[in-house]
């Protein structure tokens, strides 16, 4: 069970791009910044640091998938290395922060890339998409 949560977990980073973490999960990922009313130097600004993640992302999702096929293999042996299934673990769970703190870290830098009104509609355009998201028995 926990194997299946471990790989549900990687399956869902694997897949996680600027797209979802700058408010988007399908089109252009720039679009909601667009409704936000950026300019074209700030949407070139925008796409830089989208780029920049996805090629570290990309590495980073490449050493997960590793690090979860070596979790599989520990634990599918006859005898059971419970420090090695715990120090592989935490491998990947310390791989797994890091990727969330370096989404974090590319919201933070694009959010300072806007203007305060621009933030302020961003945030509006992101309460409203999320309440859609909910639909009308959560809102």
């Amino acid at each position: 069970m926990k194997y299946r949560a471990i790989l549900f977990i990687a399956f869902l980073v694997a897949f996680i791009t600027p797209s979802v973490v700058l408010g988007q999960d399908q089109g252009d990922p720039v679009a909601i910044y667009k409704e936000a009313g950026i300019n074209a130097e700030q949407e070139s600004s925008i796409r830089k640091l989208a780029q920049e993640y996805d090629q570290e992302s990309a590495v980073k999702i490449k050493t997960l998938t590793s690090l979860l096929q070596e979790l599989k293999t520990l634990a599918y042996r006859p005898v059971l290395d419970g420090n090695a299934l715990l120090a592989k673990q935490e491998q990947i769970n310390k791989l797994q922060s890091e990727m969330s703190v370096q989404r974090i870290q590319m919201v933070i830098k694009i959010r300072g890339i806007l203007t305060a009104s621009q933030n302020e509609k961003l945030a509006n355009l992101l309460k409203a998409r999320m309440q859609d998201e909910q639909g009308p028995a959560l809102k």
